[in-house]
């Protein structure tokens, strides 16, 4: 089993390396029409998420927090939002009283974390009562997976899970999450400018939105 400061340390090799499109972040925080409050980003990664957060929500966000293992990331978080605080800390373990924050994200992480059940009670008990929580987790049922995994190159220091709609669905309610809405996101077949076609098809045919790379969650308790 690999220890947590070998994730950290794994992340800091390829922490310049890591990338995902504006577009990709943006269709995962458009779920949520009213940031506000304080937020709590658990694998804040490089601070891109956050940060397009405090553009959304403006002077209704009252403080931002994130979390990672990775001393590199953290670094980059702290340039790019001086305004947070930026700490190292375990998603499992996470050093808050209860009830601190509004909104928990978590975007491109969930799949990576070695024990889903520990994570989510403390997701759960970080919240507030009436708070949020976005979470995203790749789809194995992707119309596309098969000949993802195959040719894919992981550069991740661990594996991913991939989850279906329906295994994330039962993991968050057996959890106290209540299930606001949820969508696709990334890719049906295409990226980009198609993607925007995808998106409105799936606007017609829901059942798109299980079949796409991603699957973005809202919950509150």
């Amino acid at each position: 089993m690999i220890t947590k400061d070998e994730i950290g340390k794994g992340y800091d090799k390829i922490a310049e390396k890591i990338y995902v499109s504006d577009d990709f972040y943006n269709e995962v925080l458009d779920i949520e029409p009213n940031f506000k409050g304080d937020i709590l980003e658990a694998g804040v990664g490089q601070g891109v998420v956050l940060d397009n957060i405090t553009h959304r929500g403006d002077k209704n966000i009252h403080s931002l927090t994130g979390i990672d293992l990775s001393d590199r990331l953290l670094e980059m978080a702290r340039i790019l939002l001086p305004q947070a605080a930026i700490l190292k800390a375990d998603i499992e373990r996470m050093p808050f009283d209860d009830a601190s924050f509004d909104f928990v994200i978590m975007v491109d992480t969930f799949q990576y974390l070695q024990d889903f059940e520990s994570a989510l009670c403390e997701v759960r008990r970080v919240l507030r009562s009436d708070g949020k929580f976005i979470v995203t987790v790749p789809n194995k049922k992707w119309i596309l997976f098969k000949s993802y995994i195959t040719l894919r190159k992981n550069i991740q220091p661990v594996e991913d899970y991939f989850f279906d709609f329906d295994e994330m669905k039962n993991l968050l309610t057996s959890h106290g999450f209540k299930i606001i809405n949820y969508r696709g996101a990334d890719a049906l077949r295409f990226y980009g400018r198609r993607h925007q076609w995808e998106r409105i098809l799936a606007h017609f045919l829901p059942f798109l939105h299980k079949r796409m790379k991603k699957i973005v969650f809202r919950c509150t308790m």
